[in-house]
């Protein structure tokens, strides 16, 4: 009888430097304003997504401040990039 084998390979995962840390608050979002807070300086591009993937809202921001009056109620996903860096969160709009 022969052997086998199976390997897998695990997608590598991101450097620690090249993530960044953020905060969305509030979280829900009920007024239709969410705050992003980064610990790195200069300007974030948020692109943000619905489940399906499909991006519906992409802004350059300086102060953090995003307004979100144009999303139905739901759950997105919130990708941030700022210096090189970037990371995702969960959000939900009610």
């Amino acid at each position: 009888m022969g052997t086998l084998a199976v390997a897998a390979q695990q997608k590598p995962s991101p450097k620690e430097k090249d993530r960044v840390e953020f905060k969305l608050h509030p979280n829900p979002v009920q007024n239709g304003v969410v705050f992003i807070e980064s610990d790195l300086e200069g300007p974030k591009t948020v692109r943000i997504f619905d489940l399906f993937g499909k991006m519906v809202l992409e802004r350059r921001l300086s102060d953090g401040k995003l307004n979100l009056g144009a999303l139905i109620p739901g759950v997105y996903m919130v990708q941030l990039h700022q210096n090189g860096h970037r990371a995702i969160k969960k959000l939900v709009v009610r």
